[in-house]
């Protein structure tokens, strides 16, 4: 009994204390490797240097006291890197903290032997936006594997494809597509768009055949759509610039675009 978990909420702050509320949480924190549990202590600038260098030196032993084993220094130094993925991604805590969950489980499972921590935190964030339907894509999230491992582009978003795959499998996820209409929006903030443009490339979309719809990906219709909103605005945006964010090429775009135009001018005569 004295080693299992109290789950029930912690006063943290008595009731009326700075927010005028009382703060009440279990004290679990599935982004830490131990769960928060562990304690922790600051070094305060007032002290003397000496002072000061003392207790960074127990500071650094109590970190390293807190992962003794290699495998929760191994899992110490993923979460660490996912928080940086996060960062970089500008994800929100609740998310960070289910990819946390995800990972501990595919630790659990045995399925992340043999595989680099990036490569496998990357899989699974690709995996967790696209089950909570958060818009981000696959070049956003391999540009960040570019930048941290030095890889290509392609190789990048090749593994990166390979191992959201296997995951899917091994954890049995049903992966859900992510809707044009969350696209527009991103993309569109992104941009700087005003409200009426984000308005009417939703009207194109939404004036689009179904079937048309079902037969290109969200990303392409969405980058088209806004490309031909903020030209129907009088806004003049390079193809590059929507073709940057969206990662799409300008060719694409531009065929998408044109190919949207066509339709919408039948369905409107």
């Amino acid at each position: 009994m004295e080693h299992s978990l109290e789950l029930k909420p912690e006063w943290r702050r008595r009731p009326g204390e700075e927010l005028e509320r009382a703060d009440v949480t279990a004290g679990i924190d599935v982004t830490q490797h131990d769960f928060g549990l562990g304690s922790k202590f600051s070094v305060s600038k007032d002290l003397p240097p000496s002072w000061r260098a003392r207790l960074r030196r127990m500071q650094l032993w109590q970190q390293r006291s807190r992962a003794s084993t290699w495998e929760e220094r191994s899992l110490r130094e993923a979460l660490i890197e996912l928080d940086k993925l996060c960062e970089d991604l500008s994800l929100p805590k609740g998310i960070k903290a289910e990819i946390s969950v995800l990972y501990r489980r595919a630790r659990a499972a045995r399925l992340t032997g043999g595989r680099g921590t990036h490569q496998v935190l990357a899989a699974l964030t690709f995996i967790t936006c696209r089950l909570r339907g958060l818009p981000r894509t696959e070049g956003e999230i391999s540009r960040t594997l570019t930048a941290r491992l030095g890889i290509g582009n392609y190789e990048a978003l090749r593994n990166l494809r390979r191992l959201t795959k296997f995951f899917t499998q091994k954890l049995k996820l049903k992966l859900f597509r992510i809707s044009t209409d969350d696209y527009i929006n991103r993309f569109a903030v992104q941009l700087g768009f005003s409200t009426h443009i984000i308005k009417h490339a939703h009207e194109l979309y939404r004036a689009l055949p179904k079937k048309f719809k079902q037969t290109r990906h969200p990303l392409s219709l969405s980058a088209a759509v806004l490309y031909l909103a903020a030209e129907a605005s009088g806004e003049k945006v390079p193809l590059k610039k929507i073709g940057d964010i969206t990662g799409f090429a300008i060719s694409s775009i531009s065929k998408n675009a044109a190919r949207v135009r066509e339709l919408i001018t039948l369905h409107e005569g």
